[in-house]
């Protein structure tokens, strides 16, 4: 069979965009670091001290509410993290074994997963793969 640009370009976009993903992982998992150090700053006084003092009884608990809402965010950024970590890892993967055109499966689920992390790549990757089914081994 002869070998046309199909896998080609599919595997160099489910690279990039695999790529991208691990990138983006890296970038998500530095964002919660930061917000899980914001968490774990002694919210309460400086948020005495930019109202200059004023907290009555019976007003509403602004720092526990902002110190739930900080730990939620951090724990949903670390697993949205891990999973964009993971589809990129596949991703690129895929992206590979559709250069050698080895694995037709690995190549389609690469691709498959790289539509989460960059839609319109994803797309097209998909389209190429399927395209060039009978080139793979």
């Amino acid at each position: 069979m002869e070998r046309t640009w199909k896998p080609t370009t599919a595997g160099v976009m489910t690279i990039i965009t695999g790529a991208m993903g691990i990138v983006g992982s890296v970038i998500l998992f530095i964002i919660s670091g930061a917000l899980g150090m914001l968490g774990g700053a002694n919210l309460s006084s400086w948020l005495e001290q930019w109202s200059g003092g004023w907290w009555g009884p019976g007003a509403i608990d602004i720092t526990g509410a902002m110190e739930q809402f900080i730990g939620g965010a951090t724990m949903w950024l670390t697993i949205a993290a891990i999973v964009v970590l993971v589809f990129g890892i596949i991703a690129l993967c895929g992206g590979i074994s559709a250069l050698k055109r080895r694995r037709w499966g690995l190549s389609l689920g690469g691709s498959i997963l790289s539509l989460f992390i960059m839609p319109i790549l994803g797309i097209l990757a998909i389209i190429f793969v399927s395209l060039g089914k009978g080139e793979f081994e």
